[in-house]
């Protein structure tokens, strides 16, 4: 397991100590890459090692995301459901007295923020755990349809 890479040792670390394989755990990029280029290691070269001790990474906005294969495989569930959720027919509360067009709303709500609200808006949900943001698409996907299955 031990391998003469520092940014690899580095890596299994940091995400040990944050928790993994129990927990996704998310690093900055730019530390990681510039601790790459330091050591004259590419990135990919440092993920391929990394993969074949079972450690999935992968970009994910500013971010390097970092699974077990048991909760990449979790998360690939989810987000399967949730695109299945979405080919459901997304604009019921349409059709409901008072709402109007929901997404049409919310488009419209961002398209009047200011480049700051809408860079708070992202640094906050790119500061939400993997946990949190899975309890967020749970509850939206519950007001998707509450009709559905009844």
């Amino acid at each position: 397991m031990n391998t003469l890479n520092p940014v690899v040792d580095s890596i299994r670390h940091s995400i040990t100590k944050s928790g993994f394989p129990g927990k996704v755990v998310r690093l900055p990029f730019k530390p990681v890459y510039d601790s790459c280029k330091k050591n004259d290691v590419a990135l990919a070269d440092v993920l391929e090692q990394l993969k074949t001790e079972n450690i999935l990474g992968s970009m994910e906005g500013d971010y390097i995301v970092f699974r077990s294969p048991e909760k990449a495989a979790e998360a690939a569930q989810l987000k399967k459901e949730t695109s299945k959720d979405d080919s459901d027919d997304s604009s019921w509360w349409s059709k409901l007295p008072g709402i109007g067009d929901l997404p049409a709303m919310a488009k419209e709500a961002m398209a009047k923020m200011t480049p700051e609200q809408l860079a708070e808006v992202k640094k906050r949900v790119e500061n939400m755990s993997d946990e949190e943001k899975q309890n967020i698409l749970k509850m939206m996907s519950q007001f998707k349809n509450p009709f559905k299955g009844k």
